[in-house]
């Protein structure tokens, strides 16, 4: 028996169940939004608001395959202004030309910030009259949303298998909404849609897919179903990272990281985040060119630092392909942190946010943190007691 099954308490009643999504996955797959589209089409989808922002959607190689399924079956119109982060009126913008369209579905073709988007879009065009603050802020109950059609084109969100969307407000927050309404219909992984990405897009989505798993293990409410599919999504990203970085066509590598990206989206949708999460939405909301993945990257080992002591059986089973041979005590933490660095580094993954910060900032960043409606949300759920001084060590410790 592995140390981090002994812990399991085995009286804790959980949701075993896959995700929602009917999910085509493997290179090649994107030829499936013919059949989609038909089937919408035949149950009067026949307009749809299709959602992606300027540039991946055609530079992924998607649109060669998706503009003629959808010239082939249904009405539709393009909204391409989805920016990284995305912010309420982003995605009310798109729900408005969807609306007046009369679109009856929305495809999304792209990444976390697309996805995000087009969920929100799709239950502002649900509740007309509505807008992004009642659902994020003001505790609206969602109660329906147009259906989804996402076509992933990166190895790091988990967007497209969760139930869960995030958009900037009009202050210093990035909040969540989680409801079953906000899986997709249908989504599409296809491998050979991430071959283009840049080496820095490529080592970022991954490391947010590590992160994924790692807080999804670690939370109060993770079940054995997250762990499994966190330690299988880490040493997935372990594996085949490398070899993307130096051959980005090697589709085997793309697979994989995309197997594992999905992976575990679907365990962080069963066992929820915590910290970095929490953390980094602060350093994205403060300073805009800080890319999810990346922010994710430079708190990972300073967050473990401050959890290793109170869950070393699973952290040390999830790192084994990274650091072999861990006993899963907590005096080996300063180890464990130290060689996680040197595998950041690597493969490419920076653990200092001196590229965006200084110990000025640190005030600011762990206010805005400790403020967030997504602190609020994660930060109870992580394996510690989180207080200010542990965020703030956090930040410090990732100088």
């Amino acid at each position: 028996m592995a140390d981090w099954e002994k812990k399991i308490d085995i009286r804790k009643v959980f949701l075993l169940q896959p995700t929602r999504p009917t999910t085509y996955f493997g290179v090649g797959a994107v030829a499936k939004v013919g059949d989609i589209l038909a089937s919408l089409a035949a149950k009067g989808v026949d307009k749809v608001l299709v959602v992606t922002d300027a540039i991946a959607y055609q530079a992924s190689g998607a649109w060669k395959t998706v503009k003629p399924a959808l010239d082939a079956h249904v009405a539709w119109k393009h909204y391409d202004k989805v920016r990284p982060n995305p912010t309420y009126a982003n995605c009310e913008e798109a729900a408005g030309l969807g609306t007046d369209f009369g679109a009856k579905a929305i495809l999304a073709i792209g990444g976390g910030s697309a996805m995000d988007t087009a969920k929100t879009a799709a239950v502002l065009m649900q509740h007309p009259g509505k807008k992004s603050v009642d659902f994020y802020e003001k505790g609206e109950a969602i109660t329906g949303a147009v259906p989804l059609v996402l076509i992933n084109t990166s190895h790091g969100t988990g967007s497209e298998c969760d139930a869960f969307a995030v958009a900037q407000s009009d202050g210093e927050d990035k909040p969540a909404i989680n409801s079953p309404h906000i899986y997709a219909t249908y989504t599409i992984e296809d491998p050979q849609l991430t071959a283009t990405m840049p080496t820095k897009q490529t080592i970022s989505t991954s490391i947010d897919a590590v992160n994924h798993a790692l807080e999804a293990a670690t939370t109060i409410t993770t079940t054995p179903n997250s762990i499994g599919l966190a330690r299988d999504a880490i040493r997935l990203v372990a594996t085949y990272l490398p070899t993307a970085v130096v051959e980005p066509g090697n589709l085997t590598a793309r697979y994989w990281l995309m197997y594992a990206s999905a992976i575990a989206g679907i365990s962080f949708d069963l066992g929820f985040l915590h910290i970095t999460h929490a953390m980094e939405h602060a350093m994205s909301t403060l300073n805009v060119s800080v890319t999810h993945g990346d922010g994710l990257g430079i708190l990972m080992p300073a967050m473990v630092q401050e959890i290793y002591p109170a869950v070393p059986e699973v952290v040390a089973a999830l790192f084994e392909p990274i650091i072999p041979g861990l006993k899963g005590v907590p005096g080996e933490t300063d180890f464990v942190v130290e060689k996680l660095r040197q595998w950041c580094h690597g493969v490419g993954q920076s653990t200092s946010m001196a590229g965006y910060y200084t110990e000025a900032d640190i005030p600011a960043l762990t206010k805005t943190t400790m403020a967030s409606s997504l602190s609020k949300m994660l930060l109870p759920l992580a394996p510690i007691p989180v207080t200010e001084d542990v965020v703030a060590r956090i930040f410090r410790n990732s100088l």
